[in-house]
């Protein structure tokens, strides 16, 4: 696992000082949706790698992520109409689903904001935003707000102590995979608890 984890560290440390860095940058983030990729740090990298274009990755990022976001509503909004019948009153009652969902539409800004600034799965936010039928754009909003200020506080961290985190990256690297793979059960349980 250590080594998979370093090998794609340095293959993003690579990418990072290409001349298509900003392509590549968007590409990852919008794998966001399918695999289980720790955003923050790949921002992280590229920040670090190419400290003159950090916040141009910091747009770029939020960019790439509100397509994702757009993308996982969608995908949960269309799903669950072909899902439903095989879930509702099978996995959870259809009072309880339809007074969570009414409880999201209501909170819905805050929820979605929070959900995509802290790091909650990414892709239960989009999703279950679909599967809720939030009103799309107030959603598109939270998200990007959420997403820029959430990136651009990285790259100005990697701004004000970029020495520093890079040495700290180096030396306890194995530490920050224990912390992905806690960041995919996590994830994989909020989904398991979901349904």
């Amino acid at each position: 696992m250590f080594g998979r984890a370093r090998k794609f560290y340095a293959w993003a440390s690579l990418k990072a000082k290409e001349k298509f860095a900003p392509l590549w940058l968007g590409v990852i983030f919008l794998t966001e949706l399918v695999f289980f990729i720790p955003m923050d740090a790949i921002l992280l990298i590229f920040c670090l790698e190419n400290p003159a274009r950090r916040y141009y990755y910091a747009l770029m990022a939020t960019i790439a992520s509100a397509i994702t976001g757009a993308i996982g509503y969608f995908l949960g909004f269309l799903a669950w109409d072909f899902l439903q019948p095989y879930i509702l009153d099978h996995w959870i009652s259809s009072t309880f689903f339809n007074r969570i969902c009414g409880h999201y539409q209501e909170v819905q800004n805050w929820a979605v904001f929070f959900g995509s600034f802290l790091p909650i799965p990414y892709k239960a936010i989009t999703l279950s935003a679909g599967v809720c039928h939030l009103m799309f754009l107030p959603f598109l909003g939270a998200i990007i707000a959420a997403r820029m200020l959430r990136f651009f506080l990285i790259a100005k961290a990697t701004e004000k102590w970029g020495v520093q985190i890079k040495t700290f990256i180096d030396k306890h690297f194995h530490k920050f995979v224990v912390g992905v793979a806690l960041k995919i059960g996590l994830a994989l349980s909020f989904l398991w608890a979901l349904s």
